[in-house]
């Protein structure tokens, strides 16, 4: 799109790019197959301010070449749905968990930090950043330690999100759901995946089962819906830590 304010450095360089202006001075970047998703949100200050006050710029989700991919310019500041994540610019900071509620120009967005992830909500326009939960491509992915119980968490604060307002949800890979029955959906294939996990797991740990009786299960715990290569590789991992903190209880 000619108007946008995504701009790249070498605008031919990279196929299979998507750039959507949801509302204005929000824009949805999206690149490969499946897409992965990053959030502008544009911060321009009012004519009546003085000429030199900075434009601010919150990428969520930016892709780790952002500084060299765009032309990034004013008070840029980055934010991850997985706060693992690295990248060379700076990282806008809140409270360790809880919600916190910044401004970007004209629009509010409450951040809610996880034990181990952070969802955005611009709770105005019905946008929800959602980071690996609810995507139609891949599968949740446990953090290390963790039994589920935090993801679950997690997808129940999305849940509850969602029946308020929705316009778009963005999974940071996958492509994003305009309609609130079909993101629902995928939030609840997340629960289920997470919920036999924990059924299956935990009381072959506790026997003293070797982790190759787990992998023997592996494709009867896999989604029908989420068998990609990107989702199997989550899953393996899910399981392998799953197995371990059970056995680490």
């Amino acid at each position: 799109m000619t108007d946008s304010n995504i701009t790249l450095t070498e605008p031919g360089s990279s196929p299979g790019i998507r750039i959507l202006q949801l509302y204005e001075h929000i824009e949805l970047y999206s690149q490969d197959d499946p897409p992965r998703n990053s959030l502008f949100v544009l911060g321009r200050p009012p004519l009546s301010v003085l000429n030199d006050a900075q434009e601010q710029l919150l990428i969520i989700d930016p892709p780790g070449d952002a500084s060299s991919r765009f032309k990034l310019e004013g008070a840029v500041a980055v934010l991850f749905t997985d706060p693992d994540r690295e990248i060379d610019l700076p990282r806008l900071t809140a409270a360790r968990e809880g919600v916190a509620h910044i401004q970007v120009g004209q629009h509010f967005l409450d951040v809610y930090n996880q034990p181990h992830s952070t969802i955005v909500h611009l709770p105005a326009l019905g946008i929800i950043c959602g980071g690996d939960f609810g995507s139609d491509v891949t599968l949740p992915r446990l953090a290390p330690g963790s039994s589920g119980g935090g993801e679950l968490d997690t997808l129940r604060l999305l849940a509850g999100l969602l029946k308020r307002r929705l316009q778009l949800y963005i999974p940071r890979i996958g492509e994003p759901v305009s309609d609130q029955v079909r993101a629902l959906e995928q939030l609840a294939e997340d629960v289920a995946y997470i919920l036999g996990m924990q059924r299956v797991i935990p009381p072959m740990a506790q026997r003293g089962d070797a982790f190759e009786a787990v992998g023997a299960l592996s494709d009867s715990l896999l989604p029908g819906s989420r068998r990609s290569p990107l989702a199997r590789a989550v899953h393996e991992e899910n399981l392998r830590t799953l197995f371990r903190a059970t056995q680490a209880a």
